[in-house]
């Protein structure tokens, strides 16, 4: 695994030929803005299922302040999100095509993975963060009957977090087939059928 201030590194071994189509995506400012409304609508709906699913009540959110919360919670959040990201990478993103980073002309955190995967591949690794960090402590929390106002609060705002991840998985399911092969080539991501 390697780690990167800057953009995402392109891959000095491929260049797309005629076999590999482009996927449409906006550029990283646009996908972000256009991204965003998920990532809100993500941040009520699970804020909602913890207040409507489990034992949590809104006092025990109150008393955790909901915006200092979030500050403080961001820069941790997201490098532990990009770590989940690369976990789901070929060799648990230990391999040198690996690369974990922070684009700060973009204010973009990334998890990249320089080779080869399937669609369904890359949908995983785009969706792990999501359900470790948002979906499986609302599981665990309904279950047990166990709840916590900051498990809850880290859930919440990772799936306002999540948003770029979710829009990207709908750019693959619209326009990728499910068993295409996905390579990114910096922040452009191309496919080819298998």
């Amino acid at each position: 695994m390697r780690f990167k201030f800057g953009a995402i590194p392109n891959s000095g071994d491929f260049i797309p030929d005629e076999q590999w189509k482009s996927l449409r995506e906006p550029s990283p400012w646009l996908t972000q803005l256009v991204a965003l409304p998920l990532g809100g609508m993500g941040f009520v709906i699970s804020g909602m299922l913890w207040l409507g699913l489990t034992n949590l009540n809104y006092a025990q959110l109150e008393s955790d302040s909901f915006l200092l919360t979030g500050l403080l919670l961001f820069v941790p959040l997201i490098v532990v999100h990009e770590f989940i990201h690369a976990l789901a990478h070929p060799q648990l993103g230990l391999s040198t095509g690996s690369t974990i980073g922070f684009w700060p002309s973009k204010l973009l955190f990334y998890a990249h993975y320089d080779g080869e995967r399937s669609c369904r591949r890359f949908v995983a690794i785009l969706g792990m963060p999501l359900i470790m960090l948002t979906i499986l402590p609302l599981m665990v929390s309904i279950a047990t009957g166990l709840t916590n106002g900051f498990i809850a609060w880290i859930s919440t705002w990772n799936a306002l977090f999540a948003c770029v991840d979710v829009f990207g998985i709908i750019l693959l399911y619209i326009q990728v087939p499910p068993d295409a092969i996905c390579r990114n080539q910096g922040w452009k991501t191309y496919w080819r059928q298998h």
